[in-house]
């Protein structure tokens, strides 16, 4: 008896859960939207995008994959995983609701109409996105400085749009037709070795074999500095001028590496290092001044 009363329960709960999957929302084009039917969607959706989003992933942060492949070359294999993977889940899903091709070409319809007044941008910043991928002249990692002045590292290279940490740790989101249309200042695309000017400038009266001896040598022997130790790249003076009051130099140093990212900092530090030494050899800086010559005047004018 109690089986009996335990069965029907069942049969009666499995009954009102098929009316609710069954019970239709709306009919479209003779199609009969139900619960299940959504469900459906919604499953293909879900399974197809976690798909896409693991392999992306897993391709990117592979750590057996970073010994031979580099993080430029994986990212694009992410990326073109990533969204061929959410293309063919959107075709399944569209196959699984029904829709006819018929219905795809007033959708494409609907698109080019609305490209066609709004939506240049977006398309611009895709294709871009497209062509960065391929071209590889702009790849994650990479240290660039653009046209706006923003300067920084580039983490993600999307289909609309690239992000950049600056030294400051703030990530800046620029559209890929930046990189495109306007000239990019790309500091490690073939190498990672930059040029460091530092100018300053000394009293008239101060040799040259001074400044030399004083800057250049002891610089250049200074292992504690973060320039280029090897004999292509050793420091140089330059003099490059003699202004109202001093006799201007500039240091000219290679830095390479993370030091290229750098540059500010890098400055600094041997700004900093030549004004030691100028005060340490007493070898004058210079400042703006101006001489007052006072003439005696005739008491009768």
């Amino acid at each position: 008896m109690k089986n009996s009363i335990f069965l029907f329960f069942l049969a009666s709960i499995e009954l009102f859960a098929q009316e609710i999957l069954d019970y239709t929302f709306v009919t479209i084009d003779n199609k009969a939207i139900t619960l299940i039917f959504i469900l459906r969607i919604l499953m293909i959706l879900i399974v197809g995008l976690t798909i896409a989003w693991v392999y992306k992933y897993k391709i990117i942060n592979s750590t057996k994959m970073s010994e031979k492949i580099s993080i430029a070359t994986r990212t694009l294999l992410g990326n073109l995983g990533y969204y061929f993977i959410i293309f063919v889940t959107f075709a399944i899903t569209l196959n699984a609701a029904g829709l006819n091709l018929s219905s795809l070409a007033v959708v494409a319809g609907a698109l080019s109409v609305g490209i066609g007044f709004g939506l240049q941008n977006i398309v611009s910043n895709f294709i871009s996105g497209i062509i960065l991928m391929f071209e590889k002249t702009i790849t994650v990692g990479d240290y660039v400085e653009l046209a706006s002045g923003i300067r920084g590292t580039v983490r993600e290279i999307r289909l609309r749009a690239t992000i950049i940490t600056t030294n400051e740790e703030i990530d800046i989101i620029v559209p890929n037709s930046d990189f495109i249309q306007n000239s990019v200042t790309n500091l490690t695309l073939n190498n990672e070795v930059t040029r460091l000017r530092v100018p300053f400038g000394v009293a008239y009266g101060t040799t040259v074999a001074q400044v030399r001896s004083a800057i250049l040598d002891e610089i250049s022997a200074d292992e504690s500095l973060p320039h280029i130790k090897r004999a292509e790249f050793a420091p140089k003076l330059w003099m490059v001028g003699m202004g109202p009051s001093s006799v201007d130099f500039e240091l000219v140093l290679w830095v390479e590496g993370e030091n290229t990212k750098k540059l500010r900092t890098n400055n600094s530090i041997y700004l900093m290092r030549v004004y030691e030494l100028l005060y340490k050899h007493a070898i004058a800086i210079p400042f703006p001044q101006m001489d007052v010559h006072l003439k005696e005047v005739p008491l009768n004018v």
